[in-house]
């Protein structure tokens, strides 16, 4: 556009010397105007105009050397590597000096090289084709595999388009290395599916909160363990902490709370949770949380169903309870009928000369093997419960 008002100014200049010289021309042919006379005017005319005609084409053929040498400048010094190449031979025509650091060769060793040549052997069957199918004129974008020099293979997003360069149908590169991006990518991606398949191995119950939005993520555990659906309303942390025991619930959001204040990142609790038809299990919650600066952000975790060995242990407590129970009787409770009739058999006449002492003695007798048939039928009674527990238990 600023080359614009100069080429209409040289365009102007050749107009009036066509007219001036018209005009001349015209009137010499008429006779009215002495050219002798106005000869010098019109060669002085002449040469002041044309004079202005080569300074103008000299300034505009400055003015395109210096926007082509800044070209060329913005092209040489760029910070990402670009180059052009030969649509025929992909041969290197032109390379900057980012794509020299960046892969290694000379500007003079790239001039001998190919598009092959900065590949990896396996990738060349798909360069090709590629070549074939989107070089055809039309703007392209992709990542692709490079080789250096030294052999480091990297990823690079390709962004390229057809020009013409010295004649010749080429193709203009510039080649982005995101060589960090994609691996990370890649590594995301290869953790996502062995988490997943940690997931759908496990029994457990496994989840993945976002801390900052409140969203949850769960595995098929949800369903077999707790029996509930996956829907809008268990993919959020507070349905999470509405079917937390009333009586553990106060524990549960204690204990993360000072986790997250403290900025550690392993959390675990266990609590009665409740599942879809309303009763609570006893589960094992543990977590590994993840941080941004000193924010909490990410918490996956695993919530193991412990309902049977909780419960068996309370049995076993109970068992045990009771066995204490039958321990002291033995060896206190049962004892004092036994004294009581190991002496009322010493002072038994044998003789049976006092029938009234006797008569006495076979009542105390009585009453201490009632005490004693009571204490055995305690004794029982507790064995019984034994009995009745272990039977609910193998049933369960």
């Amino acid at each position: 556009m600023q080359k614009a008002p100069l080429k209409i100014v040289i365009v102007c200049l050749l107009f009036i010397v066509a007219c001036i010289n018209g005009y001349f021309l015209i009137a010499a042919q008429s006779g009215t105007q002495n050219i002798a006379v106005h000869f010098q005017y019109l060669l002085l005319c002449n040469e002041l105009l044309l004079i202005a005609a080569i300074i103008a084409l000299t300034v505009l053929t400055i003015r395109r050397s210096n926007h082509s040498l800044q070209y060329e400048r913005l092209f040489y010094d760029h910070p990402i590597p670009m180059w052009i190449y030969d649509k025929n031979t992909l041969r290197f025509m032109s390379v900057n000096n980012a794509a020299i650091s960046k892969y290694g060769y000379t500007r003079k060793e790239f001039y001998n090289l190919t598009l092959k040549n900065i590949r990896n052997s396996d990738e060349i069957p798909y360069l090709m084709r590629n070549i074939e199918e989107r070089c055809n004129g039309v703007e392209y974008r992709g990542i692709w595999k490079h080789r250096k020099k030294d052999g480091t293979d990297f990823f690079a997003e390709i962004y390229a388009h057809s020009v013409t360069y010295r004649g010749k149908d080429a193709r203009f590169i510039m080649a982005k290395d995101v060589d960090d991006q994609v691996r990370a990518t890649q590594r995301a991606s290869a953790e996502g599916v062995r988490y997943e398949l940690l997931a759908q191995a496990t029994n457990d119950a496994v989840y993945d909160r976002n801390l900052i939005t409140g969203a949850i993520a769960w595995n098929h555990g949800l369903t077999s363990i707790f029996r509930y659906d996956h829907d809008k309303y268990t993919e959020v942390l507070q349905w999470w902490k509405n079917n937390i025991h009333p009586d553990d619930k106060p524990m549960v959001m204690n204990s993360l709370e000072n986790t997250l204040l403290a900025n550690e990142r392993y959390w675990s609790a266990e609590y009665r949770f409740r599942c879809a038809d309303g009763s609570y299990k006893y589960i094992s919650d543990r977590a590994n949380i993840s941080y941004e600066g000193h924010m909490a952000v990410r918490m996956i975790g695993i919530m193991q169903d412990i309902d049977q060995h909780v419960r068996q242990a309370r049995r076993l407590e109970e068992q045990n309870q009771t066995l204490k129970e039958i321990s002291w009787i033995n060896s206190h409770e049962i004892r004092r009928p036994v004294v009581s009739i190991l002496s009322i058999a010493q002072l038994f006449d044998k003789e049976n000369k006092n029938v009234e002492l006797n008569a006495q003695l076979m009542e105390w007798l009585q009453q201490s093997t009632l005490q004693l048939d009571e204490i055995i039928h305690k004794i029982e009674a507790k064995a019984r419960q034994l009995n009745d527990d272990s039977a609910n238990r193998g049933l369960s």
